[in-house]
């Protein structure tokens, strides 16, 4: 699976790495990219950010790359790509977002640190030793993507993962 992960140049991008094993993940990221690779990532430049076109651009690298996943993580990206997800789907590319209606209970200006997870179509990814309350959490919510799970009096809540830009 070819899967396409934006804020490629950040600490956050890399630490979702371990998320995606035995995948192909191209790290992707605006302006300058380092001409690096490893047998677990290659780095991909997306060009000059352009707030008015951040959804085609991603959709045209997605297109050129083959990329079958794509995982926005910058905040200036999430709602581009989240009012466009149909168009990915009809080219085959499933985007891990929540769906857009659903996006703004799961934004949340908290610091983002601790537990976090990946979901797709609601089933726990990512980590093997999640808790039973993660697991449930996703089921639960139908998430999509990668979530901080956030401890409270009324159980877990789930954060979207993102960088700030």
């Amino acid at each position: 699976m070819r899967t396409l992960i934006t804020g490629g140049k950040s600490a956050s991008a890399l630490k979702l790495l371990k998320a995606f094993a035995n995948q192909h993940i191209l790290l992707a990221d605006y302006g300058d990219m380092p001409a690096f690779s490893s047998a677990a990532y290659q780095m991909h430049a997306l060009g000059k950010r352009n707030d008015d076109t951040t959804a085609h651009t991603l959709l045209n690298n997605c297109l050129d790359e083959n990329i079958e996943v794509l995982l926005p993580l910058h905040d200036f990206e999430i709602e581009a790509v989240a009012k466009s997800m149909v168009l990915f789907e009809e080219f085959g590319i499933k985007v891990l977002l929540p769906a857009p209606a659903e996006l703004p209970k799961y934004l949340n200006t908290i610091k983002q640190s601790g537990d976090w997870a990946l979901y797709q179509d609601g089933v726990l990814q990512f980590p093997e030793n999640a808790t039973e309350a993660q697991k449930e959490l996703g089921l639960k919510e139908n998430l999509n993507g990668v979530f901080y799970t956030v401890d409270s009096p009324e159980g877990l809540i789930p954060v979207l993962f993102t960088i700030n830009s």
